[in-house]
């Protein structure tokens, strides 16, 4: 089954008016209802983020496209099972993450990572996020690329956390929430992953600008 996407010209549904403050909310409930054209718009919201998490946790364009139409796939297919006690994105996210986990789960598990496997442009950490010693090399242009490559490396749980932390931009409540995680294994997976980035990295001393909101 193949989810039609909604041109990025369109307004709400030819003409209606939103009965909604929150768009979202409304393409969301239009959704629960069987309206495919509504769970479009979502898909337009949400889809470059989710690429951008498939891209980065499974490393090849095009599984990472193909997970992609997966997951919101699954999403549309189980949108009635969302009854808005979190948010969408959170929902959405967890699917997105369980489906990676499904699919790195099954590849070899001597399998070997690259420095130099390419990147999708254009990737950049938020300078707001990551600032001191380690944290902050990441952001110069020409450590991120290989920071980014070095991840593929770590174990998905590790490599989750900072994605969700520092490209996602989630604070650590948040990453909590769409983990089912209590705060302290968020935080203690984040600080284990950068210090094996550090190691893999050949970097020295990791600041405390990663334990921020």
């Amino acid at each position: 089954m193949m989810i039609p996407i909604a041109k990025r010209n369109d307004g709400p549904l030819a003409g209606e008016v939103l009965p909604f403050p929150d768009p979202e909310a409304f393409w969301i409930e239009e959704s629960r209802n069987g309206n495919s054209s509504a769970f479009n718009h979502l898909v337009l919201r949400w889809e470059k983020p989710v690429y951008n998490l498939t891209r980065r946790m499974l490393g090849r364009p095009e599984e990472a496209a193909e997970a992609t139409q997966e997951i919101f796939l699954s999403a549309f297919r189980s949108i009635r099972t969302f009854n808005g006690k979190a948010r969408f994105s959170t929902w959405l996210f967890r699917i997105a993450i369980n489906r990676c986990l499904s699919l790195l789960a099954r590849r070899p598990s001597d399998r070997h990572y690259s420095l130099e496997e390419e990147l999708p442009s254009g990737q950049r950490v938020s300078d707001q996020l990551v600032s001191g010693s380690f944290e902050g090399e990441l952001l110069r242009r020409d450590e991120e690329r290989r920071a980014v490559r070095a991840m593929r490396a770590l174990p998905p749980e590790q490599r989750l956390v900072l994605e969700l932390k520092f490209f996602q931009e989630m604070t650590f409540a948040e990453i909590a929430e769409v983990l089912s995680l209590p705060e302290s294994s968020v935080k203690t997976r984040l600080y284990a992953g950068l210090q094996s980035l550090q190691e893999r990295l050949g970097r020295n001393g990791i600041g405390e600008g990663a334990g921020h909101e």
